[in-house]
């Protein structure tokens, strides 16, 4: 399924112009159920990292709803500092847990 025109202008918008072929191709794994709706909450908690972006479009597969509660307003029962709160945790363990290269045994 092709990404929408909305999407793209979030991707142009989100990542830097040398991560944008690879953000846009990440985009492209996941065309499960609500594909245009997860593919904008996931560029947006993203904030622009590629590993990020993997690591939330992974979680949507994992658990839909859980993955579109850090992503959309979760209305009156989560204060907006709570969620906030959970996203930046949330974004910080996606960055803890990147691929590390693998070092040399010399």
């Amino acid at each position: 399924m092709p990404l929408s025109a909305a999407v793209l202008d979030l991707c142009r918008a989100t990542f830097a112009s040398e991560s944008l072929d690879l953000a846009l191709r990440t985009l492209e794994t996941y065309d499960a159920e609500q594909a245009d709706r997860v593919h904008r909450v996931a560029i947006q908690l993203s904030e622009g990292k590629l590993n990020r972006l993997a690591w939330w479009l992974e979680g949507a597969e994992e658990s839909l709803e859980t993955f579109l509660w850090y992503g959309e307003d979760p209305g009156e029962t989560v204060r907006p500092e709570t969620r906030a709160f959970a996203v930046d945790f949330m974004n910080a363990f996606a960055d803890k847990h990147l691929l590390k290269p693998p070092q040399s045994s010399s």
